[in-house]
């Protein structure tokens, strides 16, 4: 009798269990994100890549995709006019920049038109980087447009509104797809790639995933000759330039002897 006591009791914990688990919400709603090459490799002819995700997200909602490399600081030379002619007039010190900050959208008004308080895009990057130096708070704003215009002209920045394909929905998700090139001055290392989904202005999830951009082949040994065989590497560097000296001359001065 003290054994079939146990029972009910224990049965009426697992019912109560299940109900509980069925009143959590349901993680199918998360964006999943699959990015096609995760690892991208810099060998000797590496001439840009070409990253290609996709995802889903709620049906009526809409995406911001970012990619993203690690902070830094840069100092940066500004040029004024002494005496008639231009020269270094100071240093500005920019903290918590990418090194690498792409951005595109499925709605173009998600870039173009941002509201002030986004926190996506450059007007993200606006609150996120910081001016120091010879730089008054006023001019803030004039050197900000001209520090993203420097980085776009890198090819390190780019914003592309309405560059990501978003299909229409079929039941309660949709699903985008987005590609972007990767430029042949990326630098080795771990870059995050995150996708926001927008409703009504608002960020209402964010998903990343990784992206590990590595050099291999000769780049990856005159890395590793550079920063751990110092003397080797300074040597090597003084007889490429000899070499390359007395081929150019053959090319351009020998050779056009004949």
């Amino acid at each position: 009798m003290r054994a079939w006591a146990v029972f009910p009791g224990t049965r009426a914990l697992l019912i109560l269990g299940l109900l509980l688990a069925g009143a959590l919400p349901a993680r199918g709603a998360e964006p999943g994100l699959t990015i096609s090459p995760a690892a991208v490799n810099i060998g000797a002819f590496f001439n840009g890549q070409t990253v290609t995700v996709s995802g889903t997200i709620p049906a009526g909602t809409q995406a911001v995709l970012e990619v993203m490399g690690a902070s830094t600081d840069e100092h940066l030379m500004r040029k004024g006019r002494r005496g008639g002619l231009w020269m270094n007039v100071g240093e500005i010190k920019v903290q918590d920049a990418p090194s690498l900050y792409l951005v595109m959208s499925t709605a173009k008004e998600l870039l173009t038109k941002a509201p002030p308080e986004a926190t996506w895009g450059y007007r993200a990057l606006e609150k996120r980087l910081a001016f120091s130096g010879n730089i008054e708070p006023a001019e803030r704003p004039e050197f900000l447009q001209q520090f993203l215009e420097l980085k776009e002209s890198e090819q390190i920045y780019a914003s592309w509104p309405g560059a990501i394909k978003l299909t229409p929905a079929t039941g309660a998700e949709s699903s985008v797809t987005a590609s972007f090139p990767l430029p042949t001055n990326t630098r080795p290392g771990d870059y995050k790639v995150c996708l926001s989904v927008i409703r009504d202005g608002r960020v209402v999830s964010h998903d990343c995933a990784g992206l590990t951009v590595a050099l291999v082949g000769f780049p990856a040994w005159l890395a590793t000759l550079a920063y751990q065989h110092g003397a080797a590497y300074g040597v090597l560097a003084v007889v490429i330039a000899i070499v390359t000296g007395f081929a150019m001359g053959f090319i351009f001065k020998g050779g056009g002897g004949h």
